[in-house]
C-alpha cells in the first residue's frame, strides 16, 4: 500500500462534523469579540465541558476555579481559548481505536505540545500555534490504526521491541504517520505552516521552505524520549544546545530553559487523562 492508495480512501479519513468546523472558524477570525466566542463555544455543550476541564488543568488553572467560558475567556485571554477551544474539537472529532490507549496517547500528545510552546517562546515561533500543531502531531498513527488495523498493531509491537515506527510504516505501508496527519490537517483546512509542522517532525531540516514548527515538535520529541533525569541542569542545557542546532534552530534562550520544563513536566499527562 503506498501513498496514491492511502489517497484514494482519504473518506475513510475522520471529517470536522459541520458545527465544529463552524467554531473552529469562528474563533479563528481575528475580529470576532470575546462575547461573540463565548456564545458559540457554549453551543457544544462537550466542547464546552472539554475546554472548561482544560481550563482549570495544573498547567492553565488558577487558584480559583473556572465556571464559565465567559469567565474563561476573561481569566485566560482569546489566544488561549482559541487553543482550548481547537483541541477540545480535534478530541472529539478523532474517533477512539481499538488497541491504543488514548488516556495515554493524548497525554504524551499534551505533554509533547507544552514542551513545544515553551521552545516556540524561546525561538521567536508563534507559541500558541506551536501548541496547536502538537496537538495534532500524532494523529496520523491514530489515523493508521483506523484504516489498517492489523499492520498498526504490528507496528506498535515491534517499535516497543526497540523497532524504528519511521523504517516500519514506511516498509509496511509505503508511507509514515507524519504524512498522513499532514493530509488530515491539511483538509480541515490548518495552516500550511501547521500542515508542513507535522509532516516534517520527524525530519524537519528536509522542510522546504524550512518549518520552525516542525523543529519545535522535532525538539519536543526529543526531551520527552531522552531527557535523563539524573542529567543535570548544565549538562542538559549543554546537550540539548547540540540537539536544537543539528534541527536547524539558531535561535533560542537557553536560559532557565531546564527549570522550566522540569516545572511543565506531567502537565501534559494529566491534561490527556482529564480529556480521554
Amino acid at each position: 500500500m503506498d501513498s496514491s492508495a492511502l489517497l484514494s480512501r482519504v473518506d475513510e479519513l475522520p471529517r470536522l462534523p459541520k458545527a465544529i468546523s463552524e467554531l473552529l472558524e469562528a474563533v479563528n477570525c481575528d475580529n470576532i469579540s470575546t462575547k461573540e466566542v463565548s456564545a458559540k463555544v457554549a453551543q457544544d455543550p462537550l466542547i464546552s465541558a472539554r475546554v472548561l476541564r482544560l481550563a482549570n488543568s495544573a498547567h492553565f488553572g488558577r487558584s480559583r476555579e473556572v465556571g464559565s467560558i465567559d469567565e474563561a475567556v476573561v481569566r485566560l485571554g482569546m489566544q488561549t481559548l482559541r487553543t482550548l477551544v481547537i483541541a477540545s474539537a480535534v478530541i472529539g472529532a478523532v474517533p477512539k481505536v481499538e488497541g491504543i490507549d488514548i488516556a495515554k496517547f493524548w497525554g504524551e500528545t499534551f505533554e509533547k505540545a507544552l514542551y513545544a510552546q515553551e521552545l516556540a517562546k524561546r525561538s521567536g515561533v508563534a507559541p500558541d500555534e506551536v501548541f496547536t500543531c502538537g496537538i495534532l502531531h500524532k494523529i496520523g498513527d491514530l489515523l493508521i490504526a483506523t484504516i489498517e488495523p492489523e499492520l498498526s498493531h504490528q507496528i506498535i509491537a515491534a517499535v516497543e521491541a526497540g523497532g524504528s515506527q519511521q523504517e516500519l510504516e514506511t516498509k509496511l505501508l509505503g508511507f509514515d504517520s507524519p504524512s498522513v496527519g499532514a493530509l488530515l490537517a491539511k483538509s480541515w483546512k490548518f495552516t500550511p505552516d501547521l500542515v508542513a509542522g507535522i509532516e516534517y517532525q520527524r525530519v524537519p531540516t528536509k522542510a522546504t521552505p524550512e518549518s520552525k514548527f516542525a523543529s519545535m515538535m522535532f525538539l519536543a520529541d526529543i526531551i520527552f524520549q531522552y531527557w535523563d533525569d539524573d542529567r543535570d541542569h548544565e549538562s542538559f542545557t549543554c546537550w540539548f544546545a547540540t540537539q536544537a542546532n543539528d534541527a536547524g534552530v539558531i535561535r533560542m534562550d537557553m536560559d532557565g530553559l531546564a527549570d522550566k520544563l522540569e516545572d511543565l513536566r506531567g502537565k501534559g499527562i494529566e491534561m490527556g487523562k482529564q480529556l480521554a
